[in-house]
């Protein structure tokens, strides 16, 4: 396997750290390697900005309130190691795969899909006579634009002059 110019000069520097990055077989632990990016390790982005074909590669400067700030682009790094799988014989990080993604990532592959359905944010007012379907011209009720119309129909309702028929005891 041939690893790119930025993989090789990543691993040479992640080598500086002894076995923290790599086993005992000297395969890169990428898992840790993730981690410690996602925390901010001092000693690693440190020694990763050090190197100028990494600074160049992954940094851009922004400007704020006139003042000029290098901004990591960690997303875009960590990638490197997240789709090395499919970078091993291949030109692209995507699978031979096609289908729907949302955020990068298929939609079977992710929790944050939603099935939407119509009206999910009204109510339906409907009796259970035909006279009261045809007095209604609109039978949804709106959340938020019919909240009064909504909040009276789900309030508690009374009986008036109920009576209540049970078992004599005697």
């Amino acid at each position: 396997m041939i690893d790119s110019k930025i993989m090789e000069t990543t691993k040479s520097i992640l080598k500086e750290f002894g076995n923290t990055y790599f086993s005992d077989k000297g395969t890169l632990k990428r898992n840790k390697v993730i981690e410690d990016l996602d925390a901010y390790t001092p000693m690693l982005m440190k020694a990763l900005l050090a190197n100028q074909l990494i600074h160049d590669t992954y940094t851009e400067s922004v400007v704020i309130d006139d003042k000029s700030v290098e901004i990591f682009k960690l997303n875009q790094f960590i990638e490197m190691f997240t789709y090395k799988e499919y970078w091993q014989d291949s030109y692209t990080k995507f699978e031979n795969k096609i289908g729907l993604t949302a955020g990068g990532k298929f939609i079977d592959e992710t929790a944050d899909v939603v099935l939407d359905f119509p009206f999910k944010d009204t109510v339906l007012k409907a009796g259970m006579t035909k006279e009261d379907q045809k007095d209604a011209d609109e039978p949804f009720l709106h959340e938020t634009i019919a909240k009064a119309e909504i909040d009276q129909l789900l309030e508690p309702k009374i009986f008036v002059n109920a009576t209540k028929y049970g078992r004599l005891q005697i």
